[in-house]
C-alpha cells in the first residue's frame, strides 16, 4: 500500500520515518509547497512526549543531543526580577533546519515532491480517495493519505469545509541571535520576561552555545505592529522592549531582524474527527494549537508514532479506513485538552501581573 503526505514539515517526514517497515511504508510520497531549503521558523522546543515519540519513530538517532537540553523555565518581569523558578522534565531546544534535516534522513527512502501545491483530491465511486492532484496538473496516485500541512490545511479544507481556525489574538515575533556570552549566560534554562501590564512577553532560549531562539508575544488588539522583517519590525520590538532587562537587550543587539518573522498564532476549535475513509489529519492540520503549550510539533511527532501503531498490520483498504478511524478516536481527546489549555494560558499571558502570575508556557 502507498501513503502519500501533502506537507514535508515534521508531521509529514515524521509519519514517513514512522511507517518504515509498515505494510504501508514502502516508498512514500511527501509533496511539500515549498522549495527544498526555504527558511520557515528558527527552531522547536521538543518537550518530553515529542522525544519519546522521536524515540520510538527513529531510535537511530540521539534526539536527546539534537540542541540545548532545557530543564528549568525562569519566569521574570520585565526589569528581569525573578517571579518563580521551576524545574522541568528535559526538553530540547532545537533549531529548526536541523531537527527537520534529521527527520528527512529518517524518512529514508521517501519520495518527495518540491514546490508543489495541493489541489484536491481523485475520489472512486465509494468516495474513496485514490490520488491527489497538484495545481501544476499533475496526479499522484496512493492507498492512503495524510494531511500534514499545517494549520492553514488544504486538505483539512476539503474534508471538513465547516472547521474554523480561532482569531488572531496573540502574534508572535520569531527570530535567532547570535549571542555566546548570552547563550553561556542563559544556559538550559528557558527564561520569560513578562510585562507588568500584561500582554506583552519575551522569551530566550540557548539553541547551541553560540545561538539564542527568542520570540516577543503581544496583544495584536493593542499593537497591530508590523509583519514584514527588516528595520520596521526592529524598530517595533525595540520600542515594545524599551528598558526590558539586560538579557533581552543582548538578545536584540545580536539579531538581524531581516530573517526574523511575524506569526499570528491561532488554534483549531476541536474537530468531529481527525480522519474521512482512507485520509487523515495530522500536526497543525489536525489540531493546532496557540504556542503556549509548546505542543504543535510534539504533537505532530506523537501523531506518527499513533498511525505507525494502528496501521502496522493494515494491509487492505478496510483495514487501513477502521485504522484511522481508531487513530482519530485515540488523538481528538489530545485535541481538545491542547485547545483549552492554550486558551487558558492566553487568558493568563493577556492579563497584568497584579491579577494573574504568570504560567509556565510548557504542556506535556
Amino acid at each position: 500500500m502507498r501513503a502519500v503526505m501533502i506537507g514535508g514539515g515534521v508531521g509529514g517526514c515524521a509519519l514517513a520515518a514512522a511507517l518504515r517497515g509498515t505494510p504501508v511504508g514502502g516508498v512514500p510520497v511527501i509533496v511539500e509547497r515549498r522549495a527544498a531549503g526555504a527558511p520557515a521558523g528558527m527552531g522547536f522546543i521538543l518537550m518530553p512526549n515529542g522525544l519519546a515519540a522521536l524515540e520510538s519513530i527513529a531510535p537511530e538517532f540521539d534526539w536527546r543531543t539534537t540542541g540545548q537540553r532545557i530543564d528549568r523555565v525562569v519566569l521574570r518581569t520585565a526589569s528581569g526580577r525573578v517571579l518563580s523558578d521551576h524545574a522541568i522534565e528535559p526538553a530540547v531546544c532545537v533549531a529548526r533546519a536541523r531537527f527537520l534535516g534529521m527527520l528527512r534522513t529518517a524518512a529514508g527512502g521517501a519520495h518527495f515532491v518540491q514546490e508543489a501545491a495541493f489541489a484536491g483530491f481523485v475520489r472512486n465511486d465509494d468516495g474513496r480517495a485514490t490520488a491527489v492532484t497538484l495545481e501544476d496538473g499533475r496526479c499522484i496516485e496512493g492507498d492512503l493519505f495524510f494531511g500534514c500541512d499545517g494549520a492553514q490545511s488544504r486538505t483539512r479544507a476539503q474534508l471538513f469545509p465547516e472547521a474554523r481556525l480561532g482569531e488572531t489574538v496573540v502574534k508572535e515575533v520569531v527570530s535567532v541571535a547570535h549571542a555566546p556570552a548570552l547563550a553561556r549566560q542563559i544556559g538550559s534554562a528557558f527564561h520569560k520576561f513578562h510585562d507588568e501590564e500584561g500582554g506583552l512577553a519575551v522569551g530566550l532560549l540557548a539553541e547551541s552555545d553560540e545561538r539564542v531562539v527568542w520570540f516577543v508575544q503581544y496583544d495584536a488588539r493593542r499593537w497591530p505592529g508590523v509583519t514584514v522583517p527588516g528595520e520596521a519590525l526592529a524598530g517595533f520590538v525595540a520600542e515594545r522592549t524599551r528598558g526590558w532587562s539586560l538579557e533581552v537587550a543582548a538578545a536584540l543587539a545580536g539579531t538581524d531582524f531581516a530573517h526574523s518573522h511575524v506569526w499570528p498564532t491561532r488554534d483549531l476549535h476541536p474537530l468531529s474527527s481527525l480522519a474521512a475513509g482512507n485520509v487523515a489529519l495530522v500536526g497543525d492540520a489536525a489540531h493546532a494549537c496557540l504556542p503556549f503549550t509548546s505542543q504543535g510539533a510534539n504533537g505532530a511527532l506523537v501523531d506518527a508514532a499513533v498511525l505507525r501503531d494502528v496501521l502496522a498490520e493494515v494491509r487492505d483498504a478496510r483495514g487501513a479506513a477502521a485504522a484511522l478511524a481508531l487513530y482519530s478516536a485515540l488523538r481528538r481527546p489530545h485535541h481538545r485538552r491542547m485547545f483549552m489549555e492554550g486558551r487558558r494560558l492566553r487568558e493568563a499571558f493577556l492579563a497584568p501581573l497584579s491579577a494573574s502570575a504568570p504560567a509556565v508556557p510548557l504542556v506535556s
